[in-house]
């Protein structure tokens, strides 16, 4: 034959060898860049699923944080205004007292003036007058005090030691 046919026993053919192996390397790459990128995909999957789940936890633990702190906020509203009233009470507790402790006060002074006015009163009933001097002089004020005294005995039920009187 001649020498333009190439034999096929002879020999392969490098290029064609070459291209095979070529081809082989670039279908391997193919398949570790598609393995590649799948594993990458799942891992930015699996950690977007993660970061989606951690801000809806952060979205619910902040809601929860704001109800606490709402109600929170009620209840301090409650205790200031129960504090308040308390307070009011005890003020006009406190002014009540006062203005009893006054009244009382008052009554007090006013009975002691009365009773120390009676006692000024009996004191002077049971002189004998300044003008009267001597026995001679107290005798008819003695006798009236005497009347006087028996009066109220008979009046009061009791009886009265003078003989006069019966």
């Amino acid at each position: 034959m001649s020498g333009t046919t190439p034999d096929p026993a002879a020999g392969a053919n490098p290029f064609g060898e070459l291209a095979k192996f070529a081809l082989g390397a670039t279908e391997r790459n193919m398949g570790l860049a598609r393995s590649w990128s799948d594993a990458l995909l799942t891992t930015l999957q699996e950690q977007s699923e993660d970061a989606r789940a951690t801000l809806t936890t952060l979205a619910a633990a902040l809601e929860a944080m704001e109800r606490a702190l709402a109600s929170q906020e009620e209840t301090n509203r409650a205790l200031q205004q129960s504090l308040e009233g308390y307070r009011q009470i005890v003020d006009r507790y406190a002014t009540a007292q006062e203005r009893t402790a006054g009244l009382v006060q008052s009554a007090v002074d006013d009975l002691k003036a009365a009773g120390e006015g009676q006692m000024e009163a009996a004191r002077a009933l049971l002189r004998p007058p300044t003008w009267a001097t001597g026995a001679a002089a107290t005798a008819p004020f003695t006798q009236m005090m005497q009347a006087w005294t028996d009066a109220f005995t008979r009046f009061s039920g009791g009886r009265t030691a003078d003989p006069r009187s019966s």
